[in-house]
């Protein structure tokens, strides 16, 4: 065996290309996402307000059902790189129509709405997608070595574009991003054929099993074959554990982007929220570019999925203390920034790393039905619980942070038990890989 190129992030040179390339992919994806996160939230809520952004949330959550269709379905039909080549070329010719819709003085209903829901599909369709494209290439090996410096991508790609946004948000404006937003989602596709190109040559990662991925059975078609991967998780134990860490940090994720977003509401005019949310967002990918480069690689080789999954919970816990001891505009913005600063870095990289030892059908439809139906439907109870008391008359978005400390309890919970599941599991595949 090689030696590493670099001991501190342990990839051999054959390796190299495709790390470095997933890492640009996941980089795009993610400033594309941070980019238009800020704009569309700052647009919506100074339109409409949070109780508004509150039933558009649960708008994503039928659009999440769609996507989930689409995305097995496309799954079932096409080749994994031409999976990603028709997402590419859907989300470029999206943004390039938002752009000339919301490039007019006074922006439709549609157009705004239409902005909100497509910021949120980017993140569903083409996060899930990117990482059942690792995972699919990957062995565990490669996951415990690998993912988090090819996860650092994310944060970094999360921090710059963020900062992009605000440093030239009066310059470009929304149009402006969104035209650039076209052009980042094309070079994912020309980064995707360059993967497959060096695997081909290489032969360091998996290739895929067929080039075309042929329905079998003529019912599982459409529809139907969105809802295998839903199958598969009620079969699965573990893969029900990894559905349950999702489910119950969307539920409390919600909940805590309720409370800031009803405290940053108050501030005065689109450009003033966009500028404040934006500066919260900065400080959030900040905090995760220096925890995917310092502790991501060291807790997952040196402690293991347990200790990683359980740092989210853990800040998750502390900052809705705060803000249950004290509700101000400030602590609130600390919810936010925990959550994000951890989410986007250790939670993803070691919840999408809990896929690695199964198979290509859990890969693509287990994780399809879990990141976009079941997490759109878990921000939905999210989203829910806060209107429900609303309308029973509880204004006070204080003690919605007792919902929030029991779901992470929950969530760390369902990590230890996935986290165990998946050392036994790696351990299996070892086993038979050095039997072979």
């Amino acid at each position: 065996m090689k030696k590493p190129i670099r001991e501190i992030f342990d990839f051999r040179r054959e390796e190299f290309p495709v790390v470095v390339l997933m890492f640009l992919f996941f980089f795009l994806v993610i400033a594309v996402f941070q980019v238009l996160r800020s704009l569309k939230k700052g647009l919506f809520l100074a339109t409409y307000g949070a109780d508004a952004e509150l039933y558009a949330k649960l708008a994503n959550i039928l659009v999440a059902a769609l996507a989930t269709v689409v995305f097995t379905y496309l799954y079932n039909k096409l080749a994994r790189q031409r999976l990603i080549y028709v997402l590419c070329l859907f989300f470029a010719a999206a943004f390039l129509a938002l752009a000339f819709l919301l490039g007019t003085p006074k922006p439709g209903p549609g157009s705004i709405w239409g902005f909100y829901l497509l910021g949120d599909l980017l993140s569903t369709l083409m996060v899930a997608a990117f990482w059942a494209y690792l995972t699919d290439i990957s062995d565990t090996d490669q996951a415990k070595r690998l993912f988090g410096a090819i996860g650092a991508g994310g944060v970094v790609g999360g921090w710059v574009g963020i900062s992009f946004a605000k440093v030239l948000r009066q310059a470009i404006g929304m149009q402006g991003f969104l035209l650039i937003s076209a052009a980042a989602v094309m070079v994912l596709a020309m980064v995707t054929f360059l993967v497959e190109s060096w695997i081909l040559r290489k032969g360091v990662f998996r290739q895929a099993l067929n080039t075309r991925m042929v329905i079998k059975d003529p019912k599982l078609s459409g529809t139907n074959a969105a809802w295998e991967g839903a199958r598969l998780v009620m079969t699965s134990k573990y893969l029900a554990a990894i559905v349950a860490i999702m489910a119950f940090y969307e539920v409390a994720s919600q909940i805590m982007d309720y409370q800031f977003g009803s405290l940053a509401a108050k501030l005065s005019g689109v450009v003033a929220t966009q500028a404040f949310i934006i500066n919260v967002y900065f400080y959030a990918n900040l905090i995760a570019v220096i925890v995917q480069f310092i502790l991501v690689s060291l807790i997952m080789r040196k402690l293991g999925l347990v200790v990683a999954l359980f740092m989210l919970p853990v800040a998750a816990f502390s900052s809705s203390v705060a803000f249950l001891v004290m509700p101000t505009l400030f602590v609130a913005s600390l919810l936010v920034i925990s959550d994000n600063g951890l989410n986007y870095s250790i939670q993803q990289t070691s919840r999408e790393s809990l896929y690695v030892p199964t198979t290509s059908d859990d890969k693509y439809k287990a994780r399809a039905f879990t990141n976009m139906f079941v997490q759109r439907l878990a921000k939905g109870v999210g989203i829910v619980i806060p209107i429900a008391l609303g309308i029973a008359g509880w204004k006070n978005v204080r003690f919605l942070s007792l919902i929030t400390l029991s779901a992470v309890v929950l969530m760390a919970l369902c990590s230890i038990y996935a986290g165990r599941r998946f050392a036994e599991r790696s351990a299996v595949i070892e086993g038979q890989r050095q039997a072979a």
